[in-house]
């Protein structure tokens, strides 16, 4: 292998510093001829499971794999070259030797009839000759007969082809698919880690408001620091305070909700959630510089008799809990009705005792 140049590799590439780990896991693996014949990559979304999954596919198959020293603090890290004709064939999306199943257009689930396609792409030749790799994004979203094809097809391995299952939510999955993958879990970075690489990006900035918006997530701070979600969510922030205040109504924070999605606004609403409920039983404020969150703390004073502080935290935790499960009814797809979950989680906190 070659050495690669410092600057040839995008900071936007995977495997991106917190995913060091993973990819030296699986390039030993490789090196030795022993990469599992299907992986299950796990974690929360924003952490770059997708991006990890096509880059490993393109090393796979590249034919010049280079030195690379630089991904997570790890040496002698192998990556794709870029300039191979294999590498030159990923990077148009087109070579035949990989397949990325995912919903269709219009479509919230995977089919058993890409499944079936998958099953045909298995058997077949491997056209440069080598090892053939399969990606299904979003692996939790396969429906049930979709699961079942694949499971036969996991049944069968094929020694030359590697099947990556991408998954937020993996626990969705049937037991009987997850037991005949290899799990790869993919962590929250350091903070440290996170600041570096997003500055690197977006320069100095609003860097530690960005991540702690995103819950840590460097894929979504950026996301954020590149659109106005920030600003949405200092706005649905505000909301929630004035509906607990009485300054606003269900009907005026759905209306905010609406144009910022559930699923955005709940996470941004479960974050606030849990520095609210440090701040009830330390009075420690977080995040100073943070003005989306100085209303939050105008909501309750702190109380110095430890029954009163723990009550108000226990009520919060609860809370917390109904959050949680309404973020995964809106998250699942059983056909959830999302404006009547965020009215019920609205309503209980409007009427939830901070006192």
């Amino acid at each position: 292998m070659t050495e690669a140049p410092s600057n040839s590799v995008n900071a936007l590439s995977a495997p991106f510093p917190w995913q060091g780990a993973q990819w030296a896991q699986l390039g030993r693996a490789f090196a030795a001829s022993q990469l599992a014949h299907a992986y299950l990559l796990c974690g929360r979304e924003g952490l770059g499971k997708s991006l990890f999954a096509d880059s490993f596919a393109r090393y796979v198959l590249c034919m010049k794999p280079i030195d690379q020293s630089a991904v997570g603090g790890l040496v002698d890290v192998a990556i794709a070259c870029g300039t191979c004709s294999n590498c030159l064939k990923c990077g148009t999306g087109n070579h035949p030797d990989i397949l990325t199943i995912e919903p269709e257009e219009g479509s919230k689930n995977i089919k058993i009839d890409q499944i079936r396609w998958l099953s045909e792409f298995v058997i077949r030749s491997s056209h440069s000759g080598g090892a053939k790799v399969v990606i299904i994004q979003g692996a939790h979203l396969l429906n049930a007969n979709a699961a079942n094809a694949l499971l036969k097809t996991l049944e069968e391995p094929n020694a030359y082809t590697h099947v990556f299952l991408v998954s937020d939510h993996p626990g969705r999955l049937v037991a009987t698919i997850r037991s005949r993958c290899q799990k790869l879990a993919f962590q929250v970075p350091d903070a440290d880690v996170a600041v570096s690489w997003l500055q690197a990006i977006i320069g100095e900035g609003n860097v530690n408001s960005i991540l702690e918006a995103s819950d840590m997530r460097p894929l979504i701070a950026l996301q954020l620091a590149e659109g106005d979600s920030l600003q949405a969510r200092a706005q649905f922030l505000q909301s929630i305070c004035d509906l607990k205040t009485g300054k606003k109504s269900i009907q005026q924070v759905l209306s905010l909700v609406a144009k910022n999605g559930e699923s955005e606004v709940l996470q941004h609403f479960s974050a606030f959630l849990s520095k609210l409920t440090k701040y009830s039983l330390t009075g420690i404020i977080d995040n100073e510089d943070d003005s989306a969150l100085q209303s939050m703390y105008t909501l309750l004073v702190p109380s110095k008799k430890k029954l009163i502080a723990q009550a108000v935290a226990s009520s919060l935790a609860c809370f917390y809990t109904e959050l949680e499960t309404a973020r995964r009814q809106i998250a699942s797809n059983t056909n959830p009705n999302p404006q009547l979950i965020m009215e019920s989680i609205l309503w209980q906190w409007s009427k939830l005792n901070l006192h």
